[in-house]
């Protein structure tokens, strides 16, 4: 029974972090781009504030959304659609996308983003 236990748990760790991977192949280019350049940001000038930074990935009505978090920004975080353009809402479109948005997933954390 113990060889069931360690041989399932091993198992689970292992789907896990495949699932983890698979994430990262799915972010378009843009968004690799985009983060990559904010890392590189970030090793050059620490205080630039964007380690506060985050991407988010939702899903609304069947399509995939990208969100740009920082915790220093005053503003409602901006809205992307999966091939890289920004999402230009009217008032009353925002807040049904912020309703009906749904599956939420990081897939990019800057070091000292600290909400969940």
């Amino acid at each position: 029974m113990r060889k069931y236990l360690v041989l399932f748990t091993f198992l689970a760790m292992f789907a896990s972090c495949a699932k983890d991977n698979d994430t990262a192949e799915e972010l378009p280019a843009w968004l690799t781009e985009r983060i990559a350049a904010d890392e590189k940001e970030i090793a050059a000038d620490p205080q630039s504030g964007l380690d506060l930074g985050a991407w988010l990935k939702y899903s609304y009505k069947d399509s995939v959304y990208y969100e740009y978090h920082n915790l220093l920004m005053s503003s409602l975080p901006k809205v992307y659609h999966s091939d890289g353009t920004e999402v230009s809402f009217a008032q009353t479109e925002y807040a049904d996308y912020q309703k009906g948005k749904c599956c939420k997933q990081f897939v990019w954390k800057g070091e000292s983003y600290f909400e969940d």
